[in-house]
Formats: structure tokens, C-alpha cells, sequence
């Protein structure tokens, strides 16, 4: 790619790449982190296609690892105990936090689409119209998808 086109695309979807970033990561670095990483994968790995629907692909691809390893690089954070707060807010502190535990772990276990679906579900604030635009399907069909996802995973529940 010539240096000329590169200047090109990056004047054309850099603004729209990082708000979308930004809407994602609700910080400025973070969203410049991804949008950077974004225009490096996406333009080495593009073949053909929709160059903008490619790069959107990326930057979600990208913000989801960024999660992950957010996910497992977080200091235990959410269980350091407020000795300052009674017993009942610790205990209840610590149910949400393996609630949630419990429910990624059930969630990771999804097939790819229900699994990208239900985290887009549970980590943004994204009507079913705007998932179904990121990752090319129809508002219906996400619904479909997230009962499905949701079935599995009650399930699951009651098989444990």
C-alpha cells in the first residue's frame, strides 16, 4: 500500500474508528490504543471486500481481547475487602463478583456467534440494530441468538 493511500483511508476512518473506540472503551488512550492496532492489523490483513466493514471487524476483534486481557490482568480489585464495611456489603460484594465469574465462565463456553452476542450484550450498551450492523446480521437473528445463548446457559445451570 502506498503511503499516499494510507494517509487517504486514515483521514477518511480515523474519526469514525475512534469514536466507535470510544464508545466501547470510554477512555481517550484506550480508544487511541485500539484505533492504532485497528489500521495496523486491518490494512496487513485486508484481501479484499469492504475495507471499512473490515476495519470495523478488527477494532471489535481487538476491543474484545482488549477485554480478555483486561479480564485477566485485573488485580483482585473487585475482592479486596473494605474492612470499613460491615459483613452483610462483603458477602454480597463476593456473590455478585462469582455471579459474574459463574456467568462469563458459562458464557465463554458458547458457541462463537452466541458467545460474541451475549459479551456485546453484558459488557455494552448496544441496541440490537447496532450489534447486528458489527457483526453483519439482523437485529431478528441477534435476538434469536441471545435466547438461544441464554437457553444453553440456564441449562447449564441446572445440570451444575
Amino acid at each position: 500500500m502506498k503511503e499516499d493511500e494510507f494517509e487517504q483511508l486514515y483521514r477518511l476512518f480515523y474519526r469514525p474508528l475512534f469514536l466507535f473506540a470510544y464508545s466501547l472503551t470510554g477512555t481517550r488512550e484506550d480508544a487511541e490504543d485500539l484505533v492504532a492496532n485497528t489500521f495496523v492489523k486491518a490494512l496487513t490483513t485486508f484481501r479484499s471486500g469492504n475495507i471499512q466493514a473490515w476495519m470495523y471487524k478488527v477494532l471489535r476483534n481487538e476491543f474484545l481481547d482488549l477485554k480478555k486481557r483486561r479480564k485477566r490482568e485485573q488485580p483482585l480489585e473487585d475482592e479486596i475487602i473494605n474492612l470499613d464495611s460491615d459483613t452483610e456489603d462483603v458477602l454480597e460484594t463476593y456473590i455478585k463478583n462469582e455471579q459474574k465469574r459463574w456467568l462469563y465462565r458459562q458464557i465463554g463456553q458458547l458457541p462463537e456467534r452466541e458467545r460474541e452476542i451475549m459479551l456485546l450484550t453484558v459488557q455494552t450498551d448496544y441496541s440490537d440494530q447496532e450489534m447486528g450492523s458489527l457483526l453483519g446480521l439482523s437485529a431478528d437473528y441477534i435476538r434469536v441468538l441471545r435466547h438461544r445463548a441464554k437457553q444453553r446457559i440456564l441449562k447449564n445451570s441446572e445440570e451444575e
